[in-house]
């Protein structure tokens, strides 16, 4: 073999090793990189705070971000992604790298339930909730009844039209802020044929009639009235009626 072969065949081996050389680089840097991107895939979800609505309900709106890298998430978009959701009243988004998201949730909790022919769920903001007929069943709170029941008053997602059910909201937001106790004991708040608002407790049942405004001030002395009871209750009362200025008649069972 001459010279001139010799130095072609060295020449083709060294270009043969230095492609390989380069392929089998490239696919190292390949596996690396595919490695390093899946560190920072936003794939640990991390949710807080779901009590009335359940995980799969918060990971079907979030789904659209697993597979994503957690540097392509936008926080305040998928934020108001959650709050789109009537039973979401505020949602934080934080990203913890590598590829940790955590979600904190804060549910509107409903605070009555709108006792018409189709039953509605409203919160202390008067805000309007979709149906749930497994919260429906375990509710343990008021039932507004006797109000307007044209259902374009209650706008799921929204402060519902009724001024009267408005007001109801804040007479039990009010009691359950400063008369807890009496508030876990009411089963009904409804209007009367006078246009009056009338509690009603879960025993005996006693009636506690409000009338019409002034209501801060009737609770408040109704509250002094069941601290000075002692050892009676408001239940050992058939009626309640608070209709009289800064006074309350009470009228025993018979």
């Amino acid at each position: 073999m001459n010279k001139s072969k010799k130095v072609k065949l060295s020449m083709f081996r060294v270009k043969i090793f230095f492609w390989v050389m380069i392929t089998s680089s490239i696919i190292t840097l390949s596996f690396k990189w595919s490695a390093y991107r899946e560190i920072f895939d936003a794939s640990n979800l991390n949710i807080s705070g779901d009590v009335i609505l359940d995980q799969e309900d918060y990971y079907e709106i979030i789904g659209e971000i697993k597979g994503k890298q957690i540097a392509e998430i936008n926080s305040r978009k998928l934020s108001n992604e959650l709050e789109r959701n009537p039973y979401v009243k505020a949602a934080r988004v934080s990203k913890h790298y590598p590829n940790k998201i955590n979600i904190d949730i804060v549910e509107r909790e409903p605070i009555a339930i709108i006792n018409n022919k189709k039953k509605f769920l409203i919160d202390s903001e008067a805000i309007i909730l979709p149906n749930r007929n497994s919260f429906f069943e375990s509710a343990l709170i008021p039932m507004l009844s006797g109000f307007n029941p044209a259902n374009d008053l209650y706008p799921e997602g929204d402060i519902t039209l009724s001024i009267k059910v408005k007001e109801a909201i804040k007479i039990l937001d009010f009691i359950q802020l400063n008369f807890n106790e009496l508030f876990n004991e009411i089963a009904e708040l409804r209007i009367n044929k006078d246009d009056e608002f009338e509690i009603i407790l879960s025993e005996e049942p006693t009636i506690v009639i409000l009338g019409q405004g002034d209501f801060h001030n009737k609770i408040n002395i109704l509250k002094k009235f069941d601290e000075a009871l002692g050892q009676r209750q408001l239940t050992d009362y058939r009626l309640l009626d608070m209709r009289y200025s800064k006074q309350l008649v009470a009228r025993e069972w018979i």
